[in-house]
C-alpha cells in the first residue's frame, strides 16, 4: 500500500538539539584505522567499520569485532554523517566507525524514515559547504 503523501499533516522539525527528534553524538567507537585489531582471522571480519567515504555506504572494508579493546561497538539503524565529506548513510547493521563520525539516533528508524530523513538532510547540507570543511 503506497502512502499518501499529500494527505499527511507535514511540519517543521528539528534535527538535534534540545528539541530535536534525534539524539545526535559521536560515535561510540570512533577507532583510528591505525589502532585497529587486524590480527584476527579474515573469516571474522564480518563488522563494517564505516569512514567519511563516499563510496559503499560509507563502507571501507569489514572488521572483526573489537570489543575486547577499549571500543564498543555502534547499533544498527541509525544514520551516519562524516564530518568534514558531508557523507550521510542509513546503518543497517552494527558498525564501527574511524574518526570525525556523529550518529543519529531515533528509536522508531527504519531504512525508509531513514533515507527520506537523509534526502532532506543532504539539500540542506549542500547549502553550507563553505571552504571544503563540510559538516565540521
Amino acid at each position: 500500500m503506497m502512502l499518501n503523501l499529500v494527505s499527511q499533516n507535514w511540519a517543521e522539525f528539528f534535527i538535534g538539539g534540545k528539541d530535536g527528534i534525534f539524539k545526535i553524538a559521536s560515535s561510540t567507537s570512533g577507532i583510528d584505522k591505525n589502532k585497529l585489531d587486524l590480527s584476527k582471522d579474515e573469516n571474522l571480519s564480518r563488522i563494517p567499520y564505516i569512514t567519511r567515504t563516499e563510496l559503499q555506504n560509507g563502507i571501507s572494508f569489514f572488521i572483526a569485532n573489537q570489543e575486547n579493546t577499549k571500543y564498543k561497538i555502534d547499533e544498527n539503524k541509525v544514520i551516519t554523517i562524516g564530518l568534514d565529506t558531508q557523507t550521510i548513510f542509513f546503518q543497517p547493521h552494527k558498525f564501527y566507525t574511524g574518526q570525525n563520525i556523529q550518529v543519529l539516533r531515533h528509536t522508531k528508524l527504519n531504512k525508509f524514515t531513514a533515507h527520506f530523513i537523509i534526502s532532506l538532510l543532504k539539500v540542506q547540507m549542500a547549502k553550507f559547504n563553505w571552504g571544503g570543511n563540510g559538516a565540521t
